[in-house]
């Protein structure tokens, strides 16, 4: 179970992938925009993962991209698409939005793109997918939530369209999981194995925790970005991936001054999620963390699907502290996005 990519590593993949592409475009004129893979990697987006694919899916997405030398297209008809040695096109009906990285390289929007995935990963992937698309930090944040759910309308009304003008056009393969993974998307998040984290909360019945809490330190000079927090408990769940290990001593005094401000802390690392039993420990410890606080038992559940926990029902029960009759310790809110922060006294990180 690998670790998240880091802005150093996708840019690498990126000017990687643009030697690639401006090889074939040395050679030949066709331009169509690039799509799928190609397009992430030259847009410096985090891959989803495959192996999430059923058997037949994988094969197919695989024959759109042969080798790592290989790039994807996208084309509106069969008839737009031609053989092109390293060039695998892959046929789309719908709005092809394009971006152009670097002024040379055409690819579909970050939007479009991640529609397109949705016949190929399955719906949790394109959860992490939608995460990775919409991060904190501003080299990396690609679209927002508002624009792949205007996406999606978009090609919803080209459908209507379509069909009013009596030509048969169905919603593409895998339309609905786009729809169900939107709303379980979060902006400003900072890597994908904090996605998968907050998604295995999830599973055993946990609230789905605030994403990059913010905690100022001292008077409001300097604040602490939470990578997932329950601020009405005060726990935080960081995730520590292995580039966190060239800064231990840092990570320790981060540590220190949360558990000195009362925040109970969970560490979490890639040993922890990936497997039904890890994953259920880890909301076990969470779980341990609550009762520590509120002394009351905080109810988990049996292992729940990613369909399970984006039903709509899930998202609007009541908050775990309101079920537990627990008196918040901070106001979480009703959003990710609301601005409510701790405040710790005068230290320094």
């Amino acid at each position: 179970m690998g670790d998240s990519m880091a802005l150093t590593e996708l840019t690498e993949l990126k000017y990687r992938r643009m030697e690639v592409c401006a090889a074939i475009q040395r050679r030949t004129d066709w331009r169509p925009p690039y799509a799928l893979s190609t397009a992430l990697e030259l847009m410096a987006i985090e891959l989803p993962r495959m192996p999430a694919l059923p058997s037949r899916r994988r094969m197919r997405y695989r024959k759109r991209s042969r080798t790592s030398e290989d790039v994807a297209v996208a084309v509106p008809h069969l008839n737009r698409r031609y053989r092109v040695k390293g060039v695998n096109a892959v046929v789309w009906r719908f709005p092809m939005n394009i971006v152009t990285v670097e002024r040379q390289f055409a690819c579909t929007s970050p939007p479009c793109t991640w529609a397109m995935f949705a016949p190929y990963v399955g719906l949790e992937e394109l959860i992490v997918l939608g995460d990775s698309m919409t991060r904190r930090d501003g080299r990396l944040r690609r679209s927002t939530v508002e624009e792949l759910g205007l996406y999606l309308d978009g090609a919803e009304e080209y459908a209507r369209q379509e069909r009013e003008a009596g030509r048969q056009c169905r919603m593409f393969r895998g339309y609905a999981d786009c729809r169900r993974a939107l709303p379980m998307i979060r902006e400003g998040t900072d890597s994908s194995m904090e996605t998968r984290t907050r998604l295995a909360l999830m599973k055993y019945g946990l609230d789905c925790p605030r994403v990059n809490y913010p905690v100022f330190i001292g008077h409001g000079e300097k604040t602490l970005y939470l990578d997932l927090a329950y601020p009405e408990f005060k726990i935080c769940v960081e995730y520590d991936g292995s580039h966190h290990a060239g800064q231990w001593l840092t990570d320790v005094k981060r540590r220190q001054i949360l558990e000195d401000a009362g925040w109970k802390y969970v560490q979490v690392t890639t040993m922890d999620i990936g497997d039904d039993s890890s994953e259920a420990a880890l909301a076990g410890r969470v779980a341990e963390r609550i009762y520590e606080v509120t002394g009351s038992i905080a109810p988990l559940t049996e292992r729940k699907t990613i369909r399970q926990i984006c039903d709509g029902r899930s998202r609007y029960r009541k908050p775990m502290h309101l079920r537990l009759g627990f008196t918040p310790l901070l106001n979480s809110g009703v959003g990710d996005g609301d601005a409510l922060v701790d405040v710790i006294g005068d230290c320094d990180p």
